[in-house]
């Protein structure tokens, strides 16, 4: 049976650690991804009411630099994503 969850992992001063999987099927861009991570994100900073981190989480802007689209398309199961956003 294939395994089309990747494992993202933020790299950031706020979120570092911050964990999710993605199916890869469901993307097609590397905005996809980062959107995706920050929805996530934003949903468990909401559920626990962390309105600093919240207001934080707005002026990010996540991005993958380590992959491209296709190398995360093409990669192993067990390979981890780094999203970062303090570069830019």
């Amino acid at each position: 049976m294939e395994n089309y969850e990747r494992k993202l992992i933020a790299s950031s001063e706020l979120f570092s650690g911050f964990t999710i999987n993605i199916d890869i099927t469901q993307i097609e861009t590397l905005d996809d991804i980062c959107s995706y991570f920050k929805k996530k994100l934003k949903e468990i900073l909401t559920q626990y009411n962390f309105e600093n981190l919240l207001i934080n989480l707005n002026e990010c802007n996540f991005h993958i630099h380590t992959h491209s689209i296709e190398a995360i398309l093409t990669s192993e199961k067990n390979d981890i994503i780094y999203i970062c956003d303090h570069c830019i």
